[in-house]
């Protein structure tokens, strides 16, 4: 499928002053199972070109009218190129077609909801899927003002960007018109229809510091089915709290009319920020007792989403190559607000252990890139939604606010919205805008020194005769040119005082060069650098300090210096520096300590990496068997349930990745799949992990998985009881499976579960592995399925566990992946640069298992 480049973004941007547009879809026959439904784009602009392209993906094009007259164009697979337009004076463009429903979660999204039979669409456009809805300018910087009109059953709940205007009865349908918006982009409108319960939150009343006061309505909603587990209290309480910080912090008054919120089904995203119609991922209402660590992460994404209304809604990136200019800020600045605003005071100390794990890994890739990345095409943005982007990012805009101040940092934000509200903007207009508040007049430096360059920092404590020195070492992994960076950190020193660890001093420095000696001296039993977490950088700890903190870490009385140390000893794992086994051992022994349950389940989730990837087969089962034994132990020593559950889910899939399970351990997971535990509460989600370790053991059949399914019929049960069967171990069922997920039409989450559940039975002995077919296959997948499937597929299919033990097995996968890499230099980009990520996965896995193999 063509692709918009950069080049034909920008001359069409150079060309054309976008108006508005209004857009009429009529989804009448949504409930009928028909394939496409009508679509109308009518769009006001000038241009300066007498051919314009729009972009549109459609079954078919009706009609395409100039001002009023049949107009002379062209059709292609994702554009309608229209020529002999007026110059210099206004045209009104009309574009009528039919689309796609889809079942990918791009475009126009159809689900079926199994328990009741009720159909709900919701939109997912970032960053071209809205030319799968309807015709328009599919680009962030052509910024039109929306009018949207459906026609949709009338007893439906309809939203769009702005609230209601009109609504007319059409016999059992409604056409309901919307108010149109400020100027927007067309990757965050939005349409949402069906049988959705909604809960009223009533109204937020306020306003900035620029006069202006917003009533603005709240609402919530989900699926009717879902309905009864949606704590919807505890999301309006957080959506206050982030409206009252945004607000207080901005200094620009919300201008979206409404903030409602959708949770939605077969969601590819965590959330998207479509102003007045933010969408979630309906896997964040738990059919269990939600967590503290579960309601932490969700709030964590109702405040960066509500960030976006302003940095990247109100201003937008004029490219793609500026992702970072929305994305970076919102992880950062819902980081922020979530400390200061809500109960969840801890979340730097999760940014550090969790998000910004993610970071460090994609930035250790082969494919790394810079935070202002180049992106030519739309297909590249699409591989760029990171963990550079979002985690990094916003790590080194931490660093930034360290860098020039709290006030500053603020006080820039501010200028920006106010002069560029409603516009597109580059890198330098915000740096510009900083450099004003914070009176630096070397904000470019450092933007080039942290956004132009890639590699994560390493910092180290050297300890010289006359006290310490701090190090960094930084190499730009894709110039191999060193690339030091500016650091405000501080430094902790650590004494041991009895069993705990203790900072007993603190000294903020900057560093600018390679090294700088510190004026604190003593005999310490651990200085940590960057203490506090103020920069993105790995720390690097000397032999005795890993023995300290592998027995003492938990013991730190502050959660983010904790979480700094832990973020240390898996730096350490992933370096083949530290043996995973010690790492494993310390998080079944400290994390029953943890304070902070998101920490801990970030930390659980490592120790299970770490098993799975780092051990070789006859240790990863061995050591698996016995974390699954602290996990269960851990439950009966437990009182808090989060807590409890955490750990059953963690005993659940190491014992998935042991295999062979004792009699007590299997007991417990059938206790867990029958819902009734003599150690726990066993909700239903809980119940069908354990469903599918058991069918990945062998332990139960096809039947007894239909049989769950008839107790619970739920979407939910339905995508878990597909994952237990695909991991059945049998030969046969596998191959059924992998022959269902090649050969049919599949929704986006029923292909993803399938492939789990194959990945989880090919644990077990003799398991029929598919590796051979994948490497054949990939390309042909990728190239006949959308985007967001192909990204699923490699996700899913890629044989990523290798066994260093079997020296003949893990050579031919090995060369497998190493085959394709150089055999498909000239497939898509995208596809390309997953292949070589999944590959560099597999060789650090192999490194690190070989080290450590006879130790």
């Amino acid at each position: 499928m063509e692709t918009l480049t950069r080049e034909e973004a920008l001359e069409r941007s150079a060309n054309v002053i976008p108006d508005e547009i209004d857009v009429y879809i009529d989804l009448s026959n949504a409930k009928s199972g028909e394939e496409a439904f009508f679509s109308k784009s009518t769009i006001r602009f000038e241009t300066k070109s007498s051919s314009v392209f729009v972009d549109l993906v459609a079954k078919s094009v009706e009609e395409v009218r100039v001002n009023g007259a049949p107009a002379n164009y062209e059709v292609t697979d994702t554009r309608v190129l229209v020529k002999d337009l007026p110059t210099d004076s206004p045209v009104s463009l009309e574009i009528e077609s039919h689309c796609y429903y889809s079942t990918t979660g791009e475009g126009l999204h159809r689900y079926i909801d199994p328990e009741d039979g009720a159909t709900y669409l919701y939109t997912q456009f970032e960053p071209t899927d809205a030319r799968r809805a309807w015709a328009c300018f599919d680009q962030p910087d052509l910024k039109l003002r929306w009018q949207f009109s459906v026609k949709a059953p009338s007893d439906w709940i309809i939203l769009s960007n702005q609230p209601e205007q009109s609504r007319n009865a059409v016999g059992e349908l409604a056409e309901v018109t919307f108010k149109r918006t400020p100027p927007l982009s067309s990757y965050i409108t939005a349409v949402v229809a069906g049988p959705y319960a909604r809960v009223d939150g009533g109204t937020w009343s306020g306003g900035a510091a620029d006069g202006g006061h917003a009533n603005i309505s709240l609402g919530v909603y989900c699926r009717a089915s879902l309905a009864q587990y949606l704590d919807a209290e505890d999301v309006l309480t957080v959506t206050r709290q982030g409206l009252d910080f945004y607000h207080e912090h901005y200094g620009f008054t919300y201008p979206w009319g409404k903030y409602d919120q959708v949770f939605v089904p077969e969601y590819n995203l965590g959330a998207m920020e479509n102003p007045g119609c933010v969408t979630f991922n309906e896997k964040m209402i738990s059919r269990d007792t939600p967590t503290r660590a579960a309601r932490q992460s969700r709030a964590n994404v109702i405040f960066h989403e509500m960030c976006h209304m302003w940095f990247g809604d109100l201003v937008t990136p004029r490219w793609w190559d500026d992702l970072w200019l929305k994305e970076s800020f919102a992880d950062n600045q819902g980081s922020m607000g979530l400390t200061e605003n809500t109960q969840f005071d801890t979340e730097w100390a999760t940014f550090a252990s969790g998000r910004k794990e993610w970071a460090y890994k994609q930035d250790q890739l082969p494919t790394t890139h810079p935070i202002a990345a180049d992106i030519p095409d739309v297909e590249a943005a699409k591989n760029n939604f990171d963990g550079i982007t979002y985690a990094k990012g916003a790590a080194v805009l931490k660093q930034l606010v360290a860098y020039v101040g709290k006030e500053a940092f603020f006080t820039g934000a501010r200028e920006y919205f106010k002069k560029h509200a409603f516009g597109a903007t580059r890198m330098q207009d915000f740096l510009e805008a900083l450099e004003e508040a914070s009176g630096r007049d070397n904000l470019q430096g450092w933007a080039k020194a942290w956004l132009e360059t890639t590699g994560p920092s390493t910092l180290r404590i050297r300890r010289g005769k006359d006290g310490f020195i701090l190090e960094q070492h930084s190499m730009d992994a894709i110039t191999g040119q060193e690339a030091l960076r500016p650091h405000r950190v501080n430094v902790g020193f650590y004494e041991l005082t009895g069993d705990n660890l203790v900072r007993v001093g603190i000294e903020e420095v900057t560093l600018t060069g390679s090294s700088l000696p510190l004026e604190t001296a003593g005999n310490y039993d651990l200085v940590l650098a960057n203490d506090d977490d103020l920069t993105y950088a790995l720390v690097e700890l000397d032999e005795n300090e890993v023995t300290t903190a592998l027995r003492f870490v938990s013991t730190i009385a502050n959660p983010t210096s904790r979480a700094v140390l832990w973020s240390a000893l898996w730096a350490g794992v992933r370096a083949a520096k530290i043996n995973p086994r010690d790492y494993v051992n310390a998080v079944a022994s400290q994390v029953p300590f943890e304070e902070d349950d998101a920490v801990a389940g970030d930390l659980i989730g490592n120790a299970l990496e770490a098993l799975l990837y780092y051990m070789a087969t006859p240790e990863r089962k061995l050591e698996a068997n016995s974390f699954a034994n602290y996990a269960i132990n851990a439950i009966g020593r437990s009182d808090a349930e989060d807590r409890k559950r955490e750990w059953a889910l963690a005993a659940t899939r190491a014992l998935n990745i042991a295999g062979s399970p004792g009699e007590d351990q299997m007991q417990f997971l059938h206790d867990l799949a029958a819902a009734n535990s003599p150690l726990l509460t066993v909700g239903p989600n809980l119940a069908w992990r354990a469903r599918i370790t058991l069918a990945a053991l062998g332990a139960i059949t096809r039947e007894d998985v239909k049989a769950y399914l008839k107790t619970d019929p739920s979407g939910e049960a339905e995508v878990f009881a597909l994952q237990a069967i695909s991991a059945l171990p049998g030969r046969i069922e596998r191959q059924k499976t992998w022959t269902r997920i090649l050969e049919e039409d599949l929704a986006n989450e029923k292909m993803s579960a399938m492939l789990a559940g194959l990945n989880a039975g090919s644990l077990g002995h003799g398991a029929t592995g598919f590796a051979g077919d994948f490497f054949d296959l990939a390309a042909h997948y990728w190239d006949s399925h959308t985007i967001g499937m192909g990204r699923r597929f490699i996700a899913g299919a890629y044989p990523s566990v290798i066994d260093a033990g079997s020296p003949e097995e893990a050579a031919a996968l090995r060369y497998m992946a190493s085959w394709w890499v150089s055999a498909n230099e000239n497939a898509p980009v995208a596809l390309v640069r997953l292949m070589r990520e999944a590959a560099d996965n597999l060789e650090r896995s192999f490194r690190i298992q070989t080290k450590w193999l006879t130790k």
